[in-house]
């Protein structure tokens, strides 16, 4: 194995929830070389593509780079940024599957595990001084830069396939950025609690989004606002996950403090219906309607975690494929079972 480089006088930090395909492309980069140019100095053999378990996966992720124990002591060591840091940055940086006590530098080329998103472009250029986007594997509650007031597209809002556009503009959207601060305490608060609650609460949303009656008439115009007045159904679909948030958030709270009372979905009986109560909470008149609520909601909601602080960056929720862009005329690109790698 090549001995260990010499410190570069060129620094290059990684961004927290980078992936390491993005960063090692970086530190090529600031050198005037490729990715590949870069690891074959390093004395690094050619990634291999591993098409193993091939899935469809996200187009700003596509192939992460993954690298086997030396390899990851040659990067840190050219980098001059301690290997514990890497790892606590790179979400991906250790998960490469090796033999124990590996005598030679080798990396793969293979899909990751999560979905990607291109960071955000003001937050980018702030701390990269670089304008090239940047992929991250941003937890959902990090979504939203408050400070540019972005949103990060991505399995958020299309399940993985590409994109036409990478962010939403919530300018006009102050209520998206109130229901994010809500969403940051709710998590520190109530943990896995709040998980649960906020998988729920999306799952329900979005299907009140997809089936909501012509009298519904927040949600299209929020997505007009986001769009600056253009292309509002595309924006409609597009940034769906925005578009239904603050709503989400707040249904989410209730769920969280009110598990049991749930179950009076299926008592119609009782008095007042809770779906009644839905409705003046989110003010939807409409969602006082049971044809609103799949059958027995409760069965999906009577778990209800204790609330516990100090909540995890999560990766969970996940909505179905992109059919309204589909019917508006996009069409995502062809997926192949052999991804070409990317070392440029």
């Amino acid at each position: 194995m090549p001995a260990p480089p010499r410190p570069s006088i060129r620094r290059v930090a990684p961004l927290q929830w980078e992936t390491t395909a993005s960063y090692i492309q970086r530190l090529a980069r600031s050198h005037h070389l490729t990715t590949a140019e870069l690891l074959n100095g390093l004395g690094i053999p050619r990634p291999r593509v591993d098409n193993e378990r091939t899935r469809p996966h996200a187009p700003h992720t596509s192939i992460e780079l993954y690298l086997n124990a030396p390899s990851r002591r040659l990067i840190a060591s050219f980098a001059g940024v301690p290997e514990e840091h890497l790892c606590h940055a790179l979400p991906q940086w250790d998960q490469y599957r090796d033999k124990p006590n590996p005598a030679s530098a080798r990396a793969r080329l293979r899909p990751a595990p999560v979905n990607a998103v291109t960071g955000c472009p003001g937050c980018t250029l702030a701390r990269t001084g670089q304008r090239h986007p940047v992929p991250q594997y941003l937890p959902d509650s990090r979504l939203i830069c408050r400070r540019h007031h972005t949103w990060m597209l991505g399995r958020h809002t299309l399940a993985g396939t590409q994109l036409p556009i990478d962010h939403a503009d919530l300018e006009h959207t102050p209520e998206i950025l109130t229901a994010h601060r809500t969403h940051i305490r709710f998590l520190r608060r109530w943990g896995t609690a709040a998980d649960h609650a906020l998988a729920q609460s999306m799952s329900l949303t979005e299907t009140w989004r997809r089936t909501a009656p012509a009298q519904e008439r927040i949600w299209p115009a929020r997505a007009r606002r986001i769009g600056n007045n253009k292309r509002t159904r595309l924006w409609y679909a597009l940034a769906r996950a925005a578009i239904t948030y603050p709503e989400t958030i707040t249904l989410a709270q209730y769920i969280a403090h009110h598990p049991r009372t749930l179950t009076a979905l299926e008592r119609p009986e009782s008095a007042p219906p809770v779906h009644t109560a839905i409705a003046a909470l989110l003010g939807r008149p409409w969602l006082q309607d049971p044809a609103f609520y799949p059958d027995r909601l409760n069965n999906r909601i009577n778990y209800a975690p204790s609330p516990h602080p100090g909540a995890r960056p999560r990766w969970t929720y996940r909505h179905p494929g992109p059919t309204e862009l589909t019917h508006l005329g996009y069409h995502p690109p062809a997926r192949h079972n052999r991804p070409a790698p990317t070392t440029a």
